[in-house]
């Protein structure tokens, strides 16, 4: 199990992954509606001076973790998914590592992310936020 910063060519396995965790949860798939960050990754989270990285595990995709700017000062993670529960540690661990490097004082789980609450007060979450020393 490898986690690796998306890149352009992912994109189709990102969507057609998502697409399976919403049919898991007989939720719709919408491209052009709550689904639509998915569509140009670089531009809707790189771009927003944030991150999306991916699971992959047997030359496949098994998850993936997407982050961006909230505000100035928070880190919102808006995807977090992954059939290997072993990988959700680690995604998280990378997007921890992460928000003090850019300047963030605080990362929290956006509207739709549902990350087990033990593993969010294992990387010191208090409910669905956290608070980190920016890097200056």
């Amino acid at each position: 199990m490898q986690v690796r910063i998306a890149n352009r060519q992912d994109e189709k396995a990102i969507r057609e992954l998502a697409e399976a965790f919403s049919s898991t949860e007989n939720a719709s798939f919408d491209l052009k509606g709550r689904d639509r960050d998915l569509v140009n990754i670089e531009a809707n989270y790189f771009g927003k001076e944030g991150l999306f990285l991916v699971v992959e595990a047997d030359g496949e995709l098994k998850g993936f973790a997407g982050a961006r700017s909230k505000d100035e000062e928070t880190l919102s993670i808006e995807r977090f998914r992954s059939s290997l529960i072993e990988a959700e540690e680690e995604m998280l661990k990378v997007i921890v590592g992460f928000a003090p490097r850019l300047l963030y004082s605080g990362i929290e789980c956006g509207d739709n992310v549902h990350i087990r609450p033990e593993l969010l007060q294992q990387f010191g979450f208090s409910g669905d936020k956290a608070t980190v020393t920016p890097d200056f």
